[in-house]
C-alpha cells in the first residue's frame, strides 16, 4: 500500500510538471483549456497592493490623490469584462488590491471605502495566525463580502508555492486547491484570482493554478499593463499608505500608468 501510494504520488507530480513545461510561460493557453472564455484584450489598469491599513485618514488622503489624479478605482470583475472584450475600458482604470486579509484592512479600510464608494480586493489567508499579526476571521471575511468588495485568495499559509511544490506536492495542491474551496465557503462567492506568497510562481504554479480554476493569477512584478496573454502573470504596483501620495503616482506613471 505504501507503494502504491507513493507511485500514485510520483505520477502525479510527472503529470503536473509535464503539463507545465509544455504550457505557455505565463499561462495564456489555460484560460481555454480550464473552460473559461480566454481574455482577448490587453488594458493599462493599475493594479495597487499593500498590506496594513495603520488607520483611516491615511488611507482616505491617498485615495482622494488617487481621484485628483484621475484615476477611478474599478474591480476584477470589471477587468475581466474588458479583458474579455465585452465591455470598453474605464477611464483612468485603476484596482486598489490589500494583501494577507489583516484585521486592520477590516477596521480601517472598510469605513473608509465603504464611505466613499470606492472597490478594492482582498486577497485572504482564511484561517491563518502567526502569532505576530492580527487577521481577519470568518465573520470579518464574511462582512467584506457582503459589502460588495471582492475576497480572493492568497493561499492559506503563505508558502513560497515553488519551493513547497518541490517539496510537498500534497500540501501545495491544498494551498493552491483547498484554500479555493474554505474561501468560497466562508464568502458564499466565487473565487476567481489568486495573489502569489511573496509574488513566487514557476511553471508548475501557473498550471496548478488554471487546473484549479482559477481566472487569473497576480505577482508582484510591477507593470501597469495586464496583457491577455498572460493572465496567471498579471503584474501589481506595491505602495505604503505612509509614503506621499505624489511618490506613489510617480511610481504608477514609471510602470506605465
Amino acid at each position: 500500500m505504501r507503494f502504491a501510494a507513493g507511485l500514485v504520488g510520483v505520477v502525479v507530480a510527472a503529470s503536473l510538471l509535464l503539463g507545465s513545461a509544455v504550457a505557455a510561460a505565463d499561462g495564456s493557453d489555460d484560460q481555454a483549456a480550464a473552460g473559461q472564455v480566454p481574455w482577448t484584450r490587453s488594458i493599462v489598469c493599475p493594479v495597487l497592493y499593500t498590506h496594513e491599513v495603520v488607520n483611516q485618514a491615511l488611507l482616505r488622503r491617498f485615495l482622494a490623490g488617487l481621484l485628483a489624479a484621475g484615476y477611478q478605482p474599478t474591480t476584477l470583475a470589471s477587468v475581466n469584462a474588458v479583458m474579455s472584450g465585452s465591455a470598453d475600458s474605464p477611464r483612468g482604470c485603476i484596482v486598489l488590491t490589500f494583501d494577507d486579509g489583516l484585521l486592520s484592512q477590516y477596521l480601517n479600510a472598510l469605513p473608509v471605502l465603504t464611505d466613499m464608494s470606492i472597490p478594492a480586493v482582498f486577497f485572504a489567508l482564511p484561517g491563518f495566525n502567526d502569532g505576530v499579526h492580527r487577521y481577519m476571521g470568518t465573520a470579518e471575511l464574511q462582512a467584506m463580502a457582503n459589502a460588495g468588495l471582492e475576497v480572493e485568495a492568497h493561499t492559506c499559509n503563505h508558502p513560497n508555492l515553488p519551493r513547497l511544490a518541490r517539496l510537498n506536492l500534497s500540501a501545495f495542491f491544498a494551498e493552491v486547491q483547498d484554500c479555493k474551496g474554505i474561501l468560497e465557503g466562508i464568502t458564499g462567492r466565487s473565487v476567481d484570482y489568486l495573489a502569489y506568497p511573496y509574488g513566487a510562481y514557476d511553471l508548475t504554479v501557473l498550471d496548478a493554478v488554471s487546473r484549479a480554476g482559477y481566472r487569473a493569477g497576480f505577482t508582484t512584478r510591477m507593470s501597469a499593463v495586464l496583457s491577455y496573454s498572460a493572465p496567471y502573470a498579471l503584474p501589481r504596483i506595491h505602495y505604503d499608505l505612509g509614503e506621499p501620495p505624489a511618490s506613489v503616482l510617480r511610481r504608477i506613471r514609471a510602470a506605465g500608468g
